[in-house]
C-alpha cells in the first residue's frame, strides 16, 4: 500500500455543473489527396476526439505570392475572374473529409513556406485573388463545397524571423488589410482574425503591439487574436494559463475587449532536435488539455493531429501523432481521452495539483468521464535558469538559424509531488443506489471492463487508480 503522502484523493461533484470552453482544435493533413496519396487518414481518430474545428494552414492550401503550380492561384498573370486559374482541387477534397466528421474548417490565407516569403507584389490584385477563394469556400463559387467554412486566418508566424515572412511589418499589415477587405466583399459576418504570432511574450513587437495598433488606426475587424505556444524551453503545461493572461491584458488594454484569443497551435514541443518519449508527451497533452480549460483562452488548436509528414517542408514533424504511418501511439490516444472527456457538460473537480496531476470530469447524456493524467517534468526543466529566455536554432537546409523568445517565469510548483495513486470519490451521481458499468483506458491502450460497479444510496462511488509517472486514465461510466 503507498505512503498517505503518495495518495491523492480526487472529488468530482456531479451535481456542479459549468460548460466547457471549445478548445478541441487541431492542426493537421485530414488525409490522402489527389498528389498526395501517402497521407494516413485521421479523420477516424479526429471523430474519436471530437474534434470541432481543423485549422487548414499546414494542407496545399497557400496561397503563395508567387507563381507556384502548387498554390491556390498558380499564374498570377491568369484572369483573377476565371475558375480555371484555381487549384482548389486537394483543398477541396480536404474540406470535405473535414465536414463529413462534422468539424468546422478555419482557413488559413499564408504563402508557400519555405520556398516562399515574400509579400505580395500586387497587393489590390492580391486581395482580388483571396475574394475569390473566400466565395469559393464560403459561397460555393466555382464548384466549392456545399458546407460553407466561415472562419478565415490570416498570416502564419511573420515574427519568426527571416523564415515566415520576409517582407516589412508595412507590408504585412498592407496585405491584412486586403484580406479583409476581401473577405468583407464577400461577407461580412464572416469571421476574420490573424495574425498566429510565434512568439507572444515579445513586448513592443511589430506583429504584436504593432500589427494592433495598425488595425486600430485602419478600423479593421479583428474577431480574433491568434498566437501559438510551444513548451520546449519549459516543460510546463500552465505556460498557456500565463500567455493568455499576458495577451489578455494587452487586448483589453487598447480597446480590443471583443477580440477572441486564438492559440492557433500548441503541443509539447516544435523544435526539431527536441525530444522525448511518446508516453511523456501524451501524459502533457492530457494535462494540458485540462488545464487549458481554466485560461482566458477562447479557441485552441493541437498541432499537429497527424503522421507528421509534411506535404511543404518534406519531412516527418516530431510534432505528430503516431508513427508515420497514423498507426496510434500514447500521443494519438492521448488526444482521443482528452477529447472524449471534455464534452458535454463540465462537473467540478477538487484535488488535482500545478505539479503535473491534474483532472476533469463531464456528464454528456448518460454517460459521465473522469480524466486523471500524470504528467511529469524532466529534470531538465527543473533546473533552475540563468534568465526567462530560450534560444534555439532551426536548420533549414544548409541554413541554422538562431532565434530568442521570451519564456514565463519559472515556476518551481512544476516539480511533481510524487503522486503514486489516486482515490476518486463521485459524490451527487445521477444514479442512486444502482449498478452502473465502468471503464478505464489508459494511454497504453489498455481497456479494463466494462465492470459492474455499486452506486449508494446517496449517490456516491469511488475507485482507485494506480498513477505511474506519465500517465493517464479515462473513467466512463454509463448506466
Amino acid at each position: 500500500m503507498s505512503h498517505p503522502s503518495r495518495t491523492r484523493t480526487l472529488i468530482v461533484d456531479a451535481a456542479a455543473e459549468s460548460a466547457f470552453r471549445p478548445l478541441n482544435g487541431v492542426g493537421g493533413v485530414p488525409g490522402p489527396v489527389d498528389g498526395h496519396p501517402d497521407f494516413p487518414d485521421m479523420t477516424p481518430l479526429w471523430r474519436e476526439a471530437g474534434v470541432t474545428v481543423v485549422r487548414s494552414f499546414d494542407w496545399v492550401s497557400r496561397l503563395d505570392t508567387r507563381d507556384n503550380p502548387t498554390s491556390l492561384f498558380p499564374d498570377w498573370s491568369a484572369d483573377v475572374d476565371d475558375p480555371a486559374s484555381y487549384n482548389f482541387a486537394p483543398t477541396d477534397q480536404w474540406i470535405e473529409a473535414v465536414h463529413a466528421i462534422g468539424a468546422e474548417v478555419m482557413f488559413t490565407i499564408a504563402s508557400s513556406i519555405p520556398k516562399n516569403k515574400l509579400p505580395a507584389e500586387d497587393v489590390e490584385l492580391y486581395g482580388r485573388v483571396v475574394e475569390h477563394i473566400v466565395r469559393h469556400y464560403s459561397q460555393g463559387w466555382a464548384g466549392g463545397p456545399a458546407k460553407p467554412v466561415r472562419i478565415y486566418e490570416f498570416g502564419d508566424q511573420p515574427d519568426f524571423g527571416p523564415l515566415h515572412f520576409a517582407g516589412r511589418p508595412e507590408e504585412f499589415f498592407a496585405m491584412y488589410r486586403a484580406f479583409c477587405t476581401a473577405v468583407q466583399r464577400v461577407d461580412p459576418s464572416l469571421t476574420v482574425g490573424g495574425p498566429a504570432i510565434a512568439f507572444p511574450l515579445e513586448a513592443d513587437a511589430p506583429y504584436r503591439e504593432g500589427f494592433l495598433a495598425f488595425v486600430r488606426e485602419n478600423d479593421l475587424p479583428l474577431d480574433f487574436f491568434s498566437f501559438l505556444w510551444f513548451t520546449d524551453g519549459s516543460r510546463d503545461p500552465l505556460d498557456y494559463r500565463y500567455v493568455a493572461r499576458e495577451l489578455r491584458t494587452l487586448l483589453d488594454d487598447r480597446g480590443f475587449t471583443e477580440t477572441a484569443l486564438t492559440l492557433s497551435y500548441w503541443n509539447y514541443l516544435a523544435v526539431p532536435s527536441s525530444t522525448a518519449p511518446a508516453a511523456e508527451k501524451g501524459a502533457f497533452q492530457a494535462a494540458t488539455s485540462i488545464a487549458l480549460q481554466d485560461t482566458v483562452i477562447d479557441h485552441a488548436f493541437f498541432f499537429r493531429a497527424d503522421s507528421g509528414r509534411d506535404p511543404h517542408y518534406g519531412f516527418v514533424d516530431p510534432g505528430g501523432v503516431g508513427d508515420v504511418d497514423g498507426r496510434p501511439d500514447e500521443r494519438s490516444r492521448a488526444l482521443a481521452l482528452a477529447g472524449r472527456a471534455l464534452t458535454g457538460r463540465r462537473l467540478a473537480v477538487s484535488g488535482g495539483d500545478e505539479s503535473g496531476l491534474a483532472c476533469a470530469a463531464g456528464r454528456d447524456g448518460d454517460t459521465l468521464r473522469v480524466l486523471v493524467a500524470n504528467y511529469v517534468a524532466p529534470d531538465s526543466a527543473l533546473a533552475p535558469r540563468d534568465e526567462d529566455r530560450f534560444t534555439f536554432r532551426i536548420p533549414i537546409g544548409e541554413q541554422r538559424i538562431e532565434l530568442g523568445l521570451t519564456l514565463p517565469p519559472q515556476r518551481t510548483e512544476l516539480a511533481s509531488a510524487g503522486v503514486e495513486s489516486a482515490r476518486i470519490e463521485l459524490q451527487n451521481l445521477p444514479w442512486t443506489d444502482a449498478t452502473v458499468h465502468a471503464t478505464i483506458t489508459s494511454l497504453s491502450g489498455e481497456v479494463e471492463g466494462p465492470r459492474p460497479v455499486a452506486v449508494s444510496a446517496e449517490g456516491t462511488l469511488q475507485m482507485d487508480l494506480a498513477l505511474a509517472p506519465q500517465s493517464v486514465f479515462l473513467v466512463e461510466l454509463t448506466a
